[in-house]
């Protein structure tokens, strides 16, 4: 019996380490579009965000754009913007912050933050993950819109 525990639990074990290594296949284009508009909408409807003003999507992912790919590859973006709910105190940087705490409660690594472009009137951040394959950025200033949000999906192959 206790053979029997020791081989099952030792299979378990290469189980996991079999699927635990296998590579996971990088998003399609349709799964990264619906990763960005799903992460985009959870972004604007989180309370942090909703405090520093009120967002509306301006795009929202409906069209491939291949600008910035290299040829045969596409991509597609979300935006959305809003002023300061409070515009005779404007706080690029508190805005900023609130979206940056946002994204790293949804997991997302950061790239660049407003540090590496220091500026009292503008605060900056990009955030990206991997694995679901969207990159969000936001811009936030003194003059209108003062919150921009831009998430894309990184260039990929359509699929046939």
């Amino acid at each position: 019996m206790v053979k029997l525990a020791s081989r099952v639990a030792a299979a378990g074990v290469c189980l996991v380490m079999l699927t635990g290594c296998s590579e996971a296949q990088p998003p399609t284009l349709a799964m990264a579009t619906q990763n960005l508009v799903t992460d985009g909408e959870e972004l604007l409807a989180s309370y942090l965000i909703q405090r520093v003003g009120q967002f509306r999507i301006t795009e929202k992912a409906e069209k491939d754009s291949d600008t910035a790919c290299v040829p045969g590859s596409k991509q597609r973006f979300f935006r959305a913007q809003a002023n300061f709910l409070n515009p005779e105190r404007p706080d690029p940087g508190a805005a900023a912050g609130a979206v940056q705490a946002q994204l790293g409660v949804m997991s997302y690594d950061k790239l660049v933050d407003d540090l590496d472009f220091w500026d009292n009137d503008l605060s900056v951040a990009v955030f990206h993950k991997p694995e679901s394959a969207v990159t969000f950025m936001v811009a936030a200033r003194i003059t209108e819109p003062h919150i921009l949000i831009v998430g894309k999906t990184d260039c990929i192959k359509p699929e046939e």
